[in-house]
């Protein structure tokens, strides 16, 4: 759409260094073939420097004995959104468009219908927001992209959210993550010291193999 107007718009891509090979992929396609004005951004802190230092992003929205209810991630600060911060700085942005959609997520569902589908963002030097697809439904949009021919980022055959990929701050993320990358989902989960199913069979051989040895060792002893 953006496009259609000025062929030469400046386009951002925050890369937070933990995106699907498909969303890179996708990219480098739509700007070579679209010939985009592209800015690529890179993060203030990895994700992995962030799990460290804050720990892995809480479900927003979600509240929880220990954390309340939580709100943005710091991760998101330092991956996203302070890099943009810089490229709206640099090139004296003024106004950005997104492609976000209310139907996404509570927590943008909520956003849209406190401030509307274009506001103010005072978290980015006082520039605009405007949002032209925020109301679509999730058939308006795939409705338009067959319309137009306009090319889809594979990850979206297997999955709903094209995120970060480890990122543990959105419902239902293990059962996407373990879909997209298991080996990265087995990581994830030893990091935030969860039992995975096959360890825990491992562990329950390992008490029953221990446990058969005690009895063979009483049953020799009477012959011994």
């Amino acid at each position: 759409m953006a496009l259609r107007v000025k062929p030469d718009i400046l386009v951002v891509f925050n890369n937070t260094g933990v995106e699907y090979s498909e969303t890179i992929a996708y990219k480098d396609k739509l700007a070579k073939e679209w010939g985009l004005n592209l800015v690529e951004t890179k993060p203030i802190k990895s994700f992995w420097q962030c799990v460290e230092e804050y720990g892995f992003p809480l479900i927003r929205g979600k509240r929880s004995k220990k954390y309340g209810n939580p709100g943005k991630p710091p991760c998101c600060r330092f991956l996203k959104e302070i890099p943009m911060r810089g490229v709206v700085r640099q090139r004296g942005i003024r106004a950005v468009l997104t492609g976000m959609r209310a139907a996404e997520s509570r927590v943008r569902m909520f956003a849209f219908a406190q401030l509307g589908q274009n506001y103010a963002s005072h978290k980015f030097f006082d520039i605009l927001k405007f949002n032209p697809i925020a109301f679509w439904t999730h058939d308006q949009l795939w409705q338009y992209l067959r319309e137009h021919e306009i090319p889809t980022n594979p990850i979206y055959e297997k999955v709903l959210r094209s995120g970060c990929m480890p990122c543990t701050g959105f419902l239902h993320w293990e059962q996407q993550l373990a879909v997209t990358n298991p080996r990265m989902y087995r990581y994830v989960q030893k990091l935030r010291g969860q039992l995975l199913f096959d360890d825990f069979l491992a562990l329950e051989d390992s008490r029953l193999v221990g446990s058969c040895a005690t009895v063979e060792q009483a049953q020799l002893s009477q012959w011994f």
